[in-house]
């Protein structure tokens, strides 16, 4: 996800518990984004993030991968180089479903791929969220919450992040 343009704090939270339950308690909020070091189970929901179509994108590239093999196959021994070995039709389509299997393979691979780059809105050279001062997993990670201002003010947002458990409460640099 990337950052909000707006002007946003960041809250870090002592564990993913009362990361959830502050989160729980700002819920609805647009822009709202958590930094864990390891998947915390609820918070994308709670959080409001949708379900990835990255699943149908692979299995769109993958069918067109097979069928792309597959008629270029079928185009090479029927109609650019026609040769009859061993007395077998043209279209012998069991020797060809391996390759369009393969085909498939790396057609849905690269759907993936491309996908998530996408998806992850990469490449992103800057996030103004990483220039945040104590923002850093080189301290042993954290759970921090950002919470774009919308219309409070930065200090009853920070009062409500500090109400909530928040230990450190930073703005974003713009």
């Amino acid at each position: 996800m990337t950052a909000d343009p707006r002007p946003a704090l960041m809250a870090a939270f002592p564990d993913e518990h009362a990361l959830c339950a502050a989160a729980r308690a700002l819920a609805g909020r647009p822009g709202m984004d958590a930094f864990t070091p390891y998947p915390v189970e609820g918070l994308a929901e709670t959080l409001g993030m949708r379900r990835t179509r990255l699943p149908l994108a692979m299995l769109a590239g993958g069918m067109a991968g097979a069928v792309f093999v597959y008629a270029l196959i079928l185009y090479s021994v029927t109609i650019a180089y026609p040769i009859n070995v061993g007395g077998r039709g043209l279209n012998a389509w069991p020797a060809y479903l391996m390759l369009a299997f393969e085909g498939g393979i790396l057609g849905a691979a690269l759907a993936g791929g491309f996908g998530l780059f996408r998806a992850n809105g990469l490449p992103q050279l800057h996030d103004p969220v990483f220039a945040t001062p104590g923002f850093t997993f080189a301290r042993g990670g954290g759970f921090w919450l950002l919470v774009p201002l919308g219309g409070d003010t930065a200090d009853a947002l920070r009062a409500r992040l500090t109400d909530l458990g928040g230990e450190r409460v930073e703005e974003v640099p713009q």
